[in-house]
């Protein structure tokens, strides 16, 4: 997966019904690659996924790095069904993400004037990232 040329899946894509591991893995398959560009692996998006499915940025990247499929890499690190209510949680995080400090906020309206005009149906930092990526149906 080369980032430098190609954008990663949206956070909201899922593999095996959880939210952000397939972007997850395109970051991590860049990171390894060497082509993860201005991306950020293990970000904190990335470690909302880790907690979910219970492990951190190194177990996850060796996963990647030893399987060819996004269903070995789920094989890998999701051992035991997560319950409902804990993937019901991350998914809905994930899709309506929002920071979480004063300085978060504040970053990500600076984002959302520079990147989408403050565009009203940005809501999210999920929505952002979507609309950068061209993803944001009726947005641009």
């Amino acid at each position: 997966m080369d980032l430098t040329k190609n954008f990663p899946r949206s956070p909201r894509e899922k593999v095996g019904g959880i939210a952000m591991f397939p972007r997850t893995i395109d970051k991590a398959r860049a990171k390894l690659a060497g082509t993860l560009g201005e991306y950020i692996y293990d970000c904190s998006m990335d470690r909302q996924l880790f907690e979910t499915i219970g492990c951190d940025a190194e177990q996850f990247l060796s996963a990647v790095r030893v399987s060819s499929t996004d269903a070995e890499v789920l094989d890998l690190l999701v051992q035991a069904r997560i319950p409902d209510d804990t993937l019901k949680a991350h998914n809905q995080r994930i899709d309506q993400w929002h920071p979480n400090t004063p300085e978060g906020w504040d970053h990500f309206k600076d984002d959302l004037k520079r990147i989408a005009n403050n565009h009203p149906k940005v809501k999210s930092r999920t929505d952002l990232i979507d609309f950068e990526e061209g993803r944001l149906s009726g947005a641009k």
